[in-house]
């Protein structure tokens, strides 16, 4: 009988051995953060946003860009933005900013675009939420000559509407004849 009571009371006291998990979430965050070589005021401050929203307001607006739609840049965008693109800045309302790119768009004939990739984020806080995008756009300029030009997009988003638009772009070198 002596024998069975110990072979009940092992289970307990394994269970009673094994190490119970740490109550401070924050030490164990900590502990997690590796030793990177640089660094930031807030590393791993983003997670992935998987509600697809924002994703669906950005390629929206690229596609409204594509199509000349104002109706749908409207839609997408804020009262006033903040547009930061190569050799320029342009912070006004919306208005204005459709006027400025439709006034482009003129000089770009049959424009495609060529999408790459994605990606939706949102601040750990839920203060911050971007979209990106990495795309090809090619049309034909007015002489008939062909252009592309490889773009990235940073778009901050509030309150599901574009705020602001960061582009960075990647120009084609030609091949010579």
């Amino acid at each position: 009988m002596k024998k069975s009571y110990l072979l009940l009371l092992m289970p307990l006291l394994l269970a009673a051995c094994t190490p119970k998990a740490s109550s401070d979430t924050a030490t164990k965050a900590a502990a997690d953060v590796p030793n990177y070589p640089y660094k930031i005021k807030h590393p791993d401050y983003w997670m992935m946003d998987t509600s697809h929203a924002n994703t669906m307001t950005a390629l929206n607006a690229l596609k409204a860009f594509e199509n000349m739609d104002t109706t749908g840049l409207k839609k997408a965008f804020a009262d006033t933005l903040e547009f930061n693109y190569d050799g320029g800045k342009f912070k006004g309302p919306i208005a204005q900013f459709i006027k400025m790119t439709s006034e482009m768009a003129t000089s770009m004939k049959g424009l495609k675009i060529d999408m790459k990739d994605w990606e939706s984020v949102v601040s750990t806080d839920k203060k911050e939420e971007w979209v990106t995008l990495w795309y090809v756009q090619k049309w034909t300029d007015a002489k008939g000559k062909a252009d592309s030009i490889s773009l990235v997009n940073d778009l901050q988003l509030k309150g599901g509407r574009i705020v602001k638009l960061d582009e960075y772009d990647m120009h084609f070198k030609m091949p010579q004849k």
